[in-house]
């Protein structure tokens, strides 16, 4: 029933702000290293701010990914057990397996957290020679609650630990008429789930062939050229020429909407195997790439 079932959320506030802030600030100061490689003469100067913008941008996924997960999470204690829910994993516990749910700071060991940790991701596992393997699926290290069974310790982190504590033991007391039966599921890495769909897997080798040749034809041609018109204005006429090497600006843009898509792709992914939009948005990264490409020889013809 209902009241016998108690959903449990992680805090979120702090984590949130953390990761989303921080991917923000990112995204802009990659805006602006681009804006000013694009204002630049070939030369030291621009390829330093083009290879910052990558930098930049490298952990922008991760902490979106963070963000994602924290909100996806929570902790459900019923009468038939616990499912426990960060992101992508989920774990249902049967109630026969659960051995106790208490307070991390009752206990009389110190805990050994995960090497990485981040505001909204205490995650990852660890081996404690008293416990066994623990992993922890918690958003703070303040009010952690461990849930032991055979071999195996979770550690989450509810925003109200005793609230959750209280309410477990006054379902155990109820007894469980058909425990849950037990679950476990890690998310696995996308380009290895893509790779195992034939069709998914021809648009992926396609996308990383034509992204490559953008990338190899412009780095070819930009030093022996001394300008470059990027377009055409209302009339038809060339824009006025431009440093050769703002067409980097063409790979690094296919690079960022690559990016888009892989974390779009997983969410679809995750919600169903084979998810239709996934193959739409596949088949996007490959037309992109080749009119990226097509637009880089035009570019380079008329030049």
């Amino acid at each position: 029933m209902d009241s016998e079932r108690k959903v449990f959320h992680p805090p979120r506030r702090r984590g949130l702000a953390v990761n989303l802030g921080l991917s923000l600030a990112l995204g802009l100061v990659t805006l602006a290293l681009l804006i000013l490689a694009s204002q630049n003469e070939l030369g030291p100067a621009f390829l330093g701010m083009l290879l910052g913008a990558l930098l930049v941008a490298v952990p922008i996924p991760i902490l979106t990914n963070r963000a994602f997960a924290l909100i996806r999470s929570h902790y459900m204690v019923e009468r038939d057990g616990i499912r426990l829910k960060w992101g992508f994993r989920e774990v249902d516990i049967p109630i026969t397996e659960i051995e106790y749910v208490e307070l991390a700071e009752d206990l009389l060991i110190p805990l050994e957290y995960p090497r990485v940790q981040w505001p909204g991701a205490v995650t990852g596992v660890t081996q404690q020679d008293k416990l066994g393997m623990v992993e922890f699926l918690s958003a703070e290290r303040r009010g952690m609650v461990m849930i032991g069974t055979p071999g195996h310790v979770f550690v989450i982190s509810p925003e109200h630990p005793k609230a959750l504590i209280l309410h477990y033991r006054q379902v155990t007391e109820l007894g469980s008429l058909s425990p849950l039966p037990a679950y476990s599921t890690s998310p696995s890495f996308l380009l290895v789930d893509i790779w195992r769909i034939p069709r998914l897997r021809i648009l992926l080798v396609a996308t990383t062939v034509l992204s490559l040749a953008l990338l190899g034809l412009v780095a070819w041609a930009v030093p022996d050229l001394t300008e470059v018109s990027l377009g055409f204005d209302a009339t038809g006429k060339p824009l006025p020429p431009v440093s050769p090497g703002q067409l980097f600006l063409l790979p690094i843009l296919n690079i960022f909407l690559l990016a888009a898509s892989y974390l779009l792709s997983m969410l679809f992914f995750r919600q169903q195997a084979d998810h239709p939009l996934v193959s739409v948005l596949w088949f996007g990264n490959a037309i992109t790439s080749m009119l990226f490409l097509i637009a880089t020889l035009f570019i380079l013809q008329t030049g």
